[in-house]
């Protein structure tokens, strides 16, 4: 259904099949596009962890052979897992990524650290003849999880918990030690009690589990990664550079004024993905290396990304947008997450601006956020926003996103994102905020699954 508010009507909506994305010279203002299946989503290290929402890496390489060269210094504010910076490594460079999540972080450089291939194959056979038998002294990794059988049965969590013995106590480096630890996390919620069909961390009470054996999915996964990363070491471009500094985030970047050449980024959906909880059974294993240490601490970090249901700072909505974006019918507390939402984003935009040379690009992919009332207008509002801080609007294209996680009837909750705006913006001295972009009010029926 399309329209920009709640059709009565069934439309149509012109979709351009593509392999990948066309010249920038070669895209009319607006158009849509279905990428097709066939293309790899998976290749290299891009497969190595699922993570929420990550956009597919056609589209950080489009805008890296569009706006980039090998000498370019280009910087994602909201890397996730780090797709742009597997794709930056292609190609040569500097890559930097921002993330203030330390998972997503651990997740990232796992990916694109260089590491021998035959050599992590080795640690395989080497921990395979260490990893014979399940723990009997079961401890919950995060000591103050309550009930921490709800989330592992005794035996999957005496072999996930001796696993994860296994792969510290090996003879390895700390960047060959993290990658084992990034494939023993990608296992976990597959062999937990917690649904596989959602992105959310919860027990189903109504479609029970039966989770598989905890050594059959490691292994399987351990090969992938081992074929994913010997992959990328063969195209990995001699010339790149990868960056993840610690204590930044999207509204402290901690670069140098007019250092980046490029930006390229999908940032947060509006009161849609609580990243940290969405990966809550991982965290369990591996917060506590990686500064998290108990689920106090967990709570707080669920509140500091932009887009934080319950933020730690609530902010005000922008001037720029009150009167012109209604958040009235939201309740109260996500009408608050909403405000500070568009507040952060606004400093956001402030400080990369900062940090791009004059007529450098940010490419920005976003999609709207859909309520049971209305949809919320979130590409035009970004808009605005990056006018304030210089950055202009160059050019809109859409396109269909085909491949989703969930993969159950959403009952008219929202919560599936059909298209995604690519925005690309360029830093002017000046920018006014352009005609609003079409609404496509693209939906799914009640009892259909997006496939």
């Amino acid at each position: 259904m399309t329209g920009p508010r709640r059709p009565g009507a069934v439309e149509s909506i012109p979709f351009t099949e593509v392999d990948t994305f066309p010249p920038p010279a070669e895209i009319e203002p607006g158009q849509l596009f279905a990428l097709s299946l066939s293309g790899a989503t998976t290749a290299f290290t891009h497969g190595l962890h699922r993570f929420a929402a990550k956009f597919v890496p056609q589209v950080p390489a489009w805008a890296l052979d569009s706006f980039a060269s090998g000498a370019s210094v280009v910087l994602d504010p909201f890397m996730g897992s780090g797709t742009t910076l597997v794709e930056g490594i292609l190609r040569g460079g500097t890559t930097i990524g921002v993330d203030v999540d330390p998972l997503a972080r651990f997740i990232a450089r796992a990916k694109v650290t260089p590491l021998d291939h035959d050599r992590i194959a080795a640690l395989g056979r080497e921990l395979a003849g260490r990893w014979r038998s399940p723990a009997t002294d079961l401890c919950p990794p995060m000591p103050d999880v309550a009930r921490f059988a709800h989330w592992f049965s005794a035996p999957q969590w005496g072999w996930v918990q001796s696993l994860r013995n296994a792969i510290t106590a090996l003879d390895c480096t700390d960047d060959e030690r993290a990658f084992l630890l990034v494939v023993f996390s990608s296992t976990l919620r597959w062999v937990s009690n917690a649904d596989d069909q959602s992105q959310k961390t919860y027990v189903s009470g109504t479609l029970r589990k039966h989770p598989p054996a905890v050594a059959d999915v490691f292994w399987r996964f351990l090969d992938r990664a081992v074929v994913g990363l010997a992959d990328l070491n063969r195209k990995r471009h001699r010339d790149a550079a990868v960056l993840i500094p610690a204590g930044a985030d999207a509204t402290r970047l901690g670069q140098a004024p007019g250092s980046v050449d490029l930006a390229v980024t999908s940032p947060p959906y509006l009161d849609s993905v609580d990243y940290p909880y969405n990966m809550m059974v991982e965290y369990f294993w591996l917060g506590p290396l990686l500064g998290v240490p108990d689920r106090r601490a967990f709570n707080a970090l669920r509140r500091r990304p932009i887009g934080a249901k319950q933020p730690a700072e609530p902010g005000g909505l922008p001037p720029s947008l009150a009167g012109w974006l209604a958040l009235d019918g939201m309740p109260p507390a996500r009408r608050i997450a909403a405000a500070t939402y568009f507040a952060l984003m606004a400093r956001h935009f402030a400080e990369l601006a900062a940090t791009l040379r004059h007529g450098a690009r940010y490419v920005f992919v976003v999609g709207n956020s859909q309520t049971r009332l209305d949809m919320v207008p979130l590409h035009d509002a970004l808009v605005r926003l990056a006018a304030e801080a210089g950055l202009g609007l160059e050019q809109a294209f859409g396109y269909r996103i085909r491949r989703h996680y969930m993969k159950f009837p959403r009952r008219g909750r929202g919560g599936i994102i059909l298209i995604d705006w690519v925005l690309v913006f360029r830093k002017r001295v000046s920018a006014a905020p352009p005609p609003a972009l079409p609404r496509h009010w693209v939906t799914l029926a009640p009892g259909a699954v997006a496939h």
